[in-house]
């Protein structure tokens, strides 16, 4: 089947390119073929260089072009909110070329929890023997095939390729992530978002958003979408309120449900009991009160379980099924990723924000019985409000804190050491430097006690570190098996050779 540009959006008057059948839409003009249309995006770096890219794309064959500002080149077109409206285009144009029963959409945001949960509700239909699409920032695909992603969010037409695709594979659910970049920006428009859940929301990409008002509000971007059905909110996070409104004020009147570790809600966590295997608690519903044995640990997988439970139960199952495989969980990995070593517990986890560092602190200050390490650095070209705030957080609820790099990017690695330490009293604090990550990782693993649990946050799933613009292969967890095995090794086994 074909269709036209005209089918999708209609022109009073069209010109002739927009009655013929097209191949697709495309934003890199390097990579257009004959019969796309290219969508020329206003580059947010470039703008200047707009139209050339665009005559790059008629060059190469495109049928036509679609521009947010007018670029006064033959077979163009402006459509000012572009942007907002090919992700619709483009799932329509699939549609239509090839018709498939499109997955049951559940997304997730929030600063942190939302790849986790993400991926929990996928692991939970998995075990319900459904196939579930993950997309997020550990990976997109069909678990357990991830392929790594370059953003969070895919942009609208890679998102709606992706999740087509996905559908001809016989996914009957995606469970994604949605960011607050890419919720701004109309990333996820075109897809009928039918569960939404929010986790929280602490200090992030306030670079981009600049105030965290502005930050919540483009997350509560996720409860407005006609589509929903389901809205799953955690009322103990300050910003609910936010997400509560949208849910609320959202023409399509979806259900809402909240959930809670400290107050009444239509999910509430009772009784938590914590151990080096996980924890166990009781969950309240308006079905009962169920017991969950969960093998995560921290309290905010307590919360992120939850919020997964609530969002697979109101794709249809039983919740009662869906709490008899929590034991089977596993999580996102380099999210609270546990290494034993005996009686020393090593943790990997992507917190990068002062919040998800005293989270992952607090959590584990219950389980400790001698010293709490934490290992982390601030990445480069970012916020650097919070690389203090990191520091001070660590120095807070660790006992021993080791500033060291993350992801300098194209900065230099002194300032951003110089910024951690700025306004910081070290005194009566235990606090190494050791600005090259893997020696840092090195000397923790060298200086661990029994009962002690090291945490080496900061980078989580990501295997490579960006030093100069330029990403190299590394892996916390790799580092902390190789410090490990390195420890254990015995040199007097080794002879000379005759």
């Amino acid at each position: 089947m074909s269709i036209t540009f005209q089918d999708l959006y209609t022109v009073n008057e069209p010109a002739i390119w927009m009655t013929q059948s097209f191949s697709g839409f495309n934003l890199d003009s390097r990579k257009v073929t004959t019969g796309q249309i290219f969508i020329a995006l206003t580059s947010f770096s470039q703008p200047e260089k707009t139209a050339q890219f665009a005559q790059m794309a008629l060059d190469q064959g495109a049928l036509a072009v679609i521009s947010e500002t007018d670029l006064a080149l033959e077979n163009s077109f402006t459509v000012a909110n572009a942007r907002q409206l090919m992700g619709q285009w483009q799932k329509q144009y699939l549609q239509a070329v090839q018709p498939i029963s499109p997955a049951r959409m559940i997304a997730v945001t929030g600063t942190n929890g939302k790849t986790t949960i993400s991926r929990l509700i996928a692991e939970l239909l998995m075990l319900q023997g459904k196939k579930c699409a993950v997309m997020g920032t550990t990976g997109n695909g069909i678990l357990p095939n991830l392929e790594a992603s370059s953003h969070t969010t895919l942009d609208a037409l890679h998102m709606q390729n992706a999740l087509h695709d996905y559908a001809l594979q016989g996914a009957e659910f995606a469970s994604i992530e949605a960011s607050s970049h890419g919720l701004e920006q109309g990333r996820l428009n075109g897809c009928a978002i039918e569960i939404a859940a929010y986790s929280n929301l602490s200090r992030d990409h306030l670079d981009y958003h600049k105030t965290l008002e502005a930050y919540a509000e483009a997350k509560s971007g996720l409860f407005k979408f006609e589509s929903l059905k389901v809205a799953i909110i955690n009322i103990d996070d300050a910003h609910a309120h936010v997400m509560l409104d949208a849910a609320q004020h959202n023409p399509a009147q979806p259900q809402i449900l909240t959930y809670s570790t400290t107050q009444v809600a239509d999910y509430q966590v009772q009784d938590i009991l914590y151990s080096l295997s996980g924890a166990s608690f009781k969950l309240l519903t308006a079905k009962g009160c169920f017991e969950v044995h969960s093998p995560l640990l921290g309290h905010f997988n307590i919360e992120n379980i939850v919020a997964s439970l609530i969002a697979v139960e109101q794709a249809g199952f039983a919740l009662a099924d869906l709490i008899a495989v929590v034991p089977k969980l596993q999580g996102a990995p380099g999210r609270m990723q546990v290494l034993r070593d005996d009686e020393r517990l090593f943790i990997v986890d992507y917190a990068h924000t002062p919040d998800a560092l005293i989270q992952v602190l607090q959590t584990l200050k219950r389980h400790v019985t001698n010293d709490l390490w934490a290992v982390f650095g601030c990445g480069g070209d970012r916020d650097r409000g919070k690389r203090p705030l990191m520091t001070q957080a660590a120095l807070d609820y660790a006992n021993i804190a080791l500033i060291t790099s993350d992801n300098p990017r194209t900065e230099n690695p002194e300032q951003i050491f110089a910024d951690m330490k700025a306004g910081i009293d070290f005194d009566q604090h235990t606090m190494h430097e050791i600005h090259d990550r893997r020696e840092a990782i090195k000397f923790a693993v060298a200086n661990a006690k029994d009962g002690d649990i090291v945490v080496i946050a900061g980078k989580g799933h990501e295997n490579y570190q960006e030093i100069d613009g330029v990403r190299h292969w590394f892996d916390d967890v790799v580092e902390v098996q190789s410090a490990i095995n390195s420890q254990h090794h015995q040199t007097h086994a080794a002879y000379p050779a005759q």
